[in-house]
């Protein structure tokens, strides 16, 4: 058995997500994010190619941390998102004003050993782009992005340090 079968095997036996499978060296499954009224898709990624001696017990820990987490606390958190992009945009970048709060909605969460990546869309002031923020284990924000979503190019990264310095990069732009 793989370890990305084996990791599929101990997420679908914990019963943290629906529909678990194995896909192309992480693990996809959806929930219901009750925090955040959403249902949501979640990739758990043991980062095999950085981390080749994976630990699922961290892995299926920072899921279920993460599901787990109470609406207060999200909400806190949501606030702070969006108060961090209010202050790094230009309101003549946004596309229709509104409270970003309101508008975020919770699309996916990549799970990692030691973080967590959600990936937010904001139809009212981005309508095109990706609202990203990592949170360290402890589910406290790290860092935040915006991506343009054009539906057309898909980017594989080998780990979350590679995509966050891609983020950085492009960003810088």
């Amino acid at each position: 058995m793989t370890q990305i079968a084996h990791l599929r095997d101990a997420i679908a036996a914990s019963q943290l997500l629906n529909d678990v499978q194995a896909d192309d060296g992480f693990v996809v499954g959806s929930v219901r994010f009750h925090a955040a009224g959403a249902d949501i898709h979640v990739n758990v990624d043991p980062e095999l190619a950085d981390n080749p001696d994976m630990d699922v017990d961290a892995l299926i820990a920072n899921t279920q941390r993460f599901l787990a987490m109470p609406a207060d606390q999200w909400t806190a958190l949501v606030h702070d998102i969006a108060l961090e992009v209010e202050e790094a945009v230009d309101d003549d970048e946004l596309q229709e004003p509104t409270d970003l709060r309101n508008d975020l909605r919770l699309h996916s969460v990549a799970v990692f050993a030691d973080a967590v990546l959600l990936s937010f869309v904001a139809p009212k002031q981005f309508p095109q782009c990706w609202v990203r923020a990592q949170l360290c284990e402890e589910l406290l924000l790290e860092d935040i992005s915006i991506d343009e979503n054009d539906g057309v190019e898909t980017i594989e990264f080998k780990s979350l340090d590679d995509l966050l310095d891609n983020l950085s990069a492009n960003s810088d732009k």
